[in-house]
């Protein structure tokens, strides 16, 4: 008899935690039905990847004299199926400055990015590098620039 009555409370309690778990289940839904979900307007640029295809990577500035400023430009194309989404740019050094006008260039689009160096204080063979931060499938892409800095009044006292 004690057995039954055991199993009996075991059955009564399993039957109220069931009870209990449907109700609340139940009520969780109840709660979120009236909830809108936010569908993405671009749904193809959800899928795919972005990725960076530059005409040059390095760009040499060749003799410049000390105190020079000079830029180039880099042009690149996202030759991928998402929209490429620039999330940053370390130039470097205080001498170097990038201006990107548009950081997001959706597929098969061309995108610009300017380089500008002010050699003040340089001196001899320089290389910079600027790192471009994106969604690209390479996350972090290097850009150089090289120039070789002359100084004449550092070249008539040597």
């Amino acid at each position: 008899m004690k057995t039954s009555s055991k199993l009996k409370v075991k059955s009564k309690k399993s039957g109220l935690q069931l009870l209990a778990l449907y109700l609340l289940l139940i009520l969780v839904n109840s709660c979120h039905s009236g909830t809108q979900k936010t569908i993405p307007t671009a749904t193809s640029n959800q899928s795919g990847i972005a990725k960076f295809a530059f005409s040059e990577e390095i760009h040499n500035f060749g003799p410049i004299k000390a105190g020079e400023i000079v830029s180039f430009t880099f042009i690149f194309k996202n030759e991928g199926t998402k929209s490429l989404t620039v999330t940053g740019i370390d130039s470097g050094c205080g001498c170097t400055r990038v201006n990107m006008p548009d950081k997001t260039i959706a597929p098969g689009a061309e995108g610009q990015i300017e380089v500008i160096y002010d050699s003040s204080g340089e001196i001899g063979k320089q290389l910079k590098t600027i790192t471009i931060f994106s969604n690209a499938d390479q996350a972090q892409k290097l850009l150089y620039i090289k120039a070789n800095v002359t100084n004449e009044l550092i070249e008539i006292n040597s």
